[in-house]
């Protein structure tokens, strides 16, 4: 059985030995008919060790062989993933998750992160209420480098949130949010930005070759896309502070 699955821009097609059924955050993101660009094919394998694959150079072709006695596993499109190393795949092309709430805005994409519990999710739905955005994703954004910028699209890890889009836009800015009594806007320096956003990106820090390349791409976003320190209350208040930073595009970095 085939299954094609839009990840980030990119189609993943997933060729199992069985029926497969979507759960319900990955429906909208199947697109049948579309020509792949991951190839992940699955293959039950006596001599396995549990389960273990391989990805070729470019991340184009996947290979994953898994011992029969889990084969429940793969039963349903959540666990095929589970067993597949996005990560690694969205890096090889020039991708990555970050741990944010991902809005569309009239200004562009928004992307809301820091530390959980700081209020990603109370900003962006600040944003839908007074602003009419629309909220793509409420946990896990993928940040993509393209040819013609720097784009964010919705993902089917959603947490608790309930926003899995499907949908994409062009990153305007990036938010680092830290709860304050009284709402301001100030620029980052680049060694705090990358402090910042290399802690929210989802990525198996064992292998040294991921964290080389998500380096290089964090450098290259945090040079093209404004990051910006917002220092909030959970109101409508915050979301006119930023409204007027993004309208005037410049600001000074501040200690």
């Amino acid at each position: 059985m085939q299954l094609s699955l839009s990840v980030g821009g990119l189609v993943f097609q997933f060729a199992v030995d069985r029926k497969v059924t979507a759960d319900t955050e990955y429906t909208p993101f199947l697109c049948p008919g579309e020509n792949p660009d991951v190839c992940i094919t699955f293959r039950p394998d006596d001599n396995a060790d549990e389960c273990e694959t391989a990805v070729s150079y470019d991340g184009a072709e996947v290979q994953v062989r898994y011992h029969p006695c889990i084969e429940g596993h793969f039963a349903a499109l959540r666990g095929c993933l589970i067993h597949t190393p996005v990560e690694q795949i969205l890096l090889l092309h020039n991708r990555f998750f970050l741990h944010a709430s991902f809005i569309a805005s009239s200004f562009g994409g928004l992307l809301f992160t820091g530390n959980s519990g700081v209020g990603k999710s109370t900003q962006a739905e600040l944003w839908r209420e007074h602003r009419s955005s629309e909220i793509i994703n409420g946990d896990r954004a993928i940040v993509a480098k393209e040819e013609n910028g720097w784009r964010a699209y919705g993902s089917p890890y959603a947490g608790s949130s309930g926003y899995f889009v499907r949908a994409d836009a062009p990153i305007r800015a990036i938010i680092l949010l830290e709860q304050a009594q009284e709402n301001r806007v100030t620029a980052v320096s680049t060694s705090e930005a990358f402090k910042k956003l290399f802690l929210q990106v989802s990525l198996n820090h064992s292998q040294p070759e991921q964290i080389n390349r998500l380096c290089d791409l964090l450098m290259a976003l945090i040079s093209a896309v404004p990051i910006y320190r917002l220092r909030c209350t959970p109101d409508v208040r915050a979301v006119q502070v930023l409204e007027v930073a993004l309208r005037k595009g410049e600001l000074h970095e501040t200690g």
